[in-house]
């Protein structure tokens, strides 16, 4: 039996064609002659397009990512695997998010798009396509993004590069397959625990006041709209402990109860608030250890919790508990 792929259209770049009026690149029509364009889409399986919204990724919102998991979420019975077009500026978060909602689905989720249009000569767009259909008919339970030559879980993920055709990288976890001559996939791929909590997913809160420091700069308290806050620290987790400023944002977030967590401004390698005098100092104003996660990663799950209404003590559990293959 051939595969059905069900394809789901969302905006990005790779469907963007250069505007009439003023020649800038801005979400067009060109998706909806797709399969006309990429013939040998049909020679890998039967396809089905759905363009869900059309928009540039960096106008995302909470309310698109969760509509992008429900659509799937209702109609992954129907098809083998389902390829997400997305734009990449926000695809690691949308990936991430995703990552937990559909990790108990048992059909791989490939989120792709493309660094220039597909109406473009020469672009991307034509090869990742190609390869994230393939990768969705292989029947491997994923969430991860298909870009260049590798899959990423899209928990692990993160955007490292403007301009290259390799945008993105895992920093912290191996690649899911090698997409070369042949498309090699590694056997850890599809191989990891599901610990989602079922009251994830109804909701993402990104009220989340988001930190990231530099010598000197001042520090003010969380924002009265902020349900958590994240701080994106040096190295392994350290803060200047010894500003008072920083320590009145502490003592503001322990009264209003608002977990602070702490990833590293490092691509790679995890926060340990227990190496360093100034990382222990955070713990003990109620830090939480990002650990290895990214900080999509620890966005999505941060958002995720809060719109579940968790509280501090579980917050905490989840940053130390691996919910579904994401690097802890």
């Amino acid at each position: 039996m051939r595969p059905h792929i069900l394809m789901i259209h969302t905006g990005g770049t790779l469907g963007m064609a250069p505007s009439e009026d003023s020649g800038y690149l801005a979400p067009g029509t060109f998706l909806d002659q797709i399969l006309t364009q990429l013939p040998e889409l049909a020679e890998i399986a039967d396809l089905e397009l759905e363009v869900l919204f059309n928009c540039d990724s960096s106008s995302i919102e909470p309310e698109n990512i969760l509509l992008i998991s429900n659509f799937i979420r209702e109609r992954s019975t129907k098809y083998h695997g389902v390829v997400v077009i997305h734009g990449t500026d926000t695809m690691a978060f949308t990936a991430s998010v995703l990552g937990f909602t559909l990790s108990d689905l048992d059909i791989p989720i490939v989120i792709t798009g493309s660094q220039r249009p597909l109406a473009y000569v020469r672009s991307d767009a034509r090869s990742n396509l190609i390869d994230a259909v393939t990768l969705a008919t292989k029947g491997i339970a994923e969430v991860g993004i298909c870009f260049g030559d590798h899959w990423i879980r899209g928990v692990a993920a993160n955007k490292n590069s403007v301009h290259r055709y390799g945008a993105f990288d895992s920093p912290n976890l191996p690649y899911l397959a090698e997409l070369g001559m042949m498309i090699q996939i590694y056997p850890y791929a599809g191989n990891f625990e599901r610990r989602v909590p079922k009251e994830i997913g109804n909701h993402l809160e990104c009220n989340i006041a988001v930190y990231t420091p530099h010598p000197g700069m001042p520090w003010d308290i969380a924002p009265s709209w902020a349900r958590g806050v994240l701080i994106q620290a040096y190295g392994a987790g350290n803060l200047p402990m010894g500003r008072s400023d920083l320590v009145r944002l502490f003592e503001d977030a322990q009264k209003r109860e608002l977990p602070v967590v702490l990833t590293s401004q490092c691509a790679s390698g995890a926060t340990n608030l227990m190496a360093y005098e100034l990382g222990k100092r955070a713990a003990a104003m109620g830090a939480i250890a990002g650990g290895l996660h990214t900080r999509w990663a620890a966005l999505a799950k941060l958002g995720l919790c809060l719109g579940a209404s968790f509280n501090l003590k579980t917050i905490r559990e989840a940053f130390a508990t691996q919910w579904a293959g994401e690097p802890v």
